[in-house]
């Protein structure tokens, strides 16, 4: 049953091949888009992720892109052009590193690699959204930026990641105010503690343990749940909403 009906209009979604990418990308198609998704590196995750999503068909398309390369960012352009015949019309920047460690242990590649990939890359791929929206003089679009709620509130496992995430919060404002002139909204959801596969089990344990203490909902999110807010900010049911962030995080945080 659809929710949303996005009527074939065409979805970027980085990240794709696993966790909150994936249900983004599935959800997407579910509701009629045609998807293009990304991922860095991890061919097992890729390999399953296509056999998933293969009952969609033509409709969806994963690539090996390096969002954080200029040209790789291009290339997704191009792919949208020769495989679906369409310009991009809704831009999910999800992708991103996380290492979680001691700060005074974080070095200056760590801290280089988090902001190639967390920021450049949504930047990059915004920038050169907002140049094909302006060159056909196309119609609306949107783009939501996937932050976290350690952008929001700190982090002192991964202040690297923290930082980027809430640079991100930053940037989905200032597109906001830049893509009204070409009719591209700008959103961003946090999610809090999800449940995805980059935990293991021991690490999951722990945290659905202490989700019950510090959650005033008592469970750690599913990435369907990030991924319905996301389908909201990319749909037309969102049309007023520009420069927001939406919390998916049970209510452990409020701002």
């Amino acid at each position: 049953m659809l929710v949303f009906n996005f009527d074939r209009r065409l979805a970027v979604v980085t990240g794709a091949s696993r966790g909150i990418g994936k249900a983004i990308a599935s959800a997407l198609l579910e509701s009629n888009a045609n998807v293009i998704g990304t991922y860095a590196s991890d061919e097992v995750a890729a390999k399953q992720c296509r056999v998933e999503l293969a009952p969609f068909g033509e409709r969806f398309l994963l690539i090996k892109n390096d969002v954080s390369r200029r040209e790789d960012v291009i290339r997704i352009f191009d792919h949208a052009r020769e495989r679906f015949g369409q310009s991009i019309q809704m831009l999910v920047n999800n992708a991103g590193v996380l290492k979680q460690g001691d700060f005074l242990e974080l070095t200056d590649t760590d801290w280089d690699q988090a902001f190639d990939v967390n920021m450049k890359g949504p930047f990059m791929l915004s920038q050169e959204l907002l140049r094909s929206r302006r060159q056909v003089n196309a119609g609306p679009a949107s783009i939501v930026n996937i932050s976290s709620v350690g952008g929001q509130t700190g982090g002192n496992k991964a202040p690297d990641y923290a930082a980027t995430k809430a640079a991100l919060i930053s940037l989905t404002r200032s597109l906001a105010r830049i893509g009204a002139q070409c009719l591209v909204r700008s959103n961003a959801v946090a999610p809090g503690w999800i449940q995805t596969d980059i935990f293991s089990a021991e690490q999951l344990e722990s945290l659905q343990s202490e989700a019950r203490k510090v959650i005033p909902l008592e469970r750690m999110g599913q990435p369907a749940e990030v991924a319905m807010a996301v389908l909201f900010l990319l749909s037309d049911a969102s049309s007023y909403i520009t420069g927001h962030c939406i919390n998916v995080n049970g209510g452990m945080y409020f701002g």
